[in-house]
């Protein structure tokens, strides 16, 4: 049983649906709403893929953990967002990466049946479903290109202040401040180093006066010297 949804015509996969549609396609496709404590997991890598799944409070991290102990956070999903979409219309057999709660997490689940087969009225909201989730599959493809590009930096310096920088542009930061929504272990993980590594290189640039940190935040207090960076 999915309880009421807050605001539901704002998020991206229900965009240009109406609310009395929405209910209807809960119903029509069998979604269930589950909830989850801080550090569970929504699935494994490994485990067989089935559903779509939009977070509807908190945020989950997507990360792949290696034989070594190494884990690579790939990226972090928030409220509204929806996750386990490349498994939706890819030949894949098994999930190839963890999604875990950061904090109390309440997703949605919605079988994949839902996109597959249409109904006989041949309903808009499931015509409007399906355009929105190409929109956000587009959107995911971009975001790990980004990543990419982030990585290809040569030296740790570079991709953090490639990352700062992208933060700002992408307007998660307020004015000259990005808050982080990784603690400093995670963000470490994203930017393919180890935490006490990140730790000495941001204690380093905010010597130089480039940037100054605190527990939850970096402030840029050098842009034009961390463009000249990358």
């Amino acid at each position: 049983m999915v309880e009421n949804i807050k605001d539901c015509e704002r998020i991206h996969l229900f965009r240009d649906i109406s609310k009395e549609e929405i209910e209807k396609m809960f119903r029509c496709s069998k979604t269930v709403e589950r909830s989850f404590e801080d550090g569970s997991y929504v699935f494994r890598q490994g485990e067989t893929p089935r559903n779509l799944f939009l977070v509807i409070e908190g945020s989950v991290m997507i990360s792949k953990d290696f034989a070594s102990g190494k884990r690579d956070v790939l990226f972090m999903i928030g409220q509204g967002d929806v996750f386990g979409e490349m498994f939706l219309f890819a030949d894949a057999k098994a999930y190839w990466y963890d999604a875990i709660a950061q904090g109390k997490v309440k997703v949605l689940e919605i079988p994949w049946e839902f996109f597959y087969c249409f109904c006989s009225n041949a309903c808009e909201h499931h015509r409007m479903i399906t355009k929105n989730m190409l929109e956000i599959q587009s959107e995911k493809n971009f975001t790990m290109t980004r990543k990419l590009h982030l990585l290809s930096g040569t030296t740790l310096r570079e991709r953090i202040a490639l990352w700062l920088i992208e933060q700002m542009d992408s307007g998660c930061a307020d004015a000259d401040t990005v808050r982080l929504s990784m603690n400093r272990e995670e963000l470490a993980d994203y930017l393919g180093t180890t935490r006490p590594s990140l730790s000495r290189e941001l204690m380093k640039m905010q010597q130089e006066q480039l940037i100054e940190t605190d527990k939850n935040t970096i402030r840029i207090v050098n842009r034009d010297v961390l463009e000249t960076l990358y």
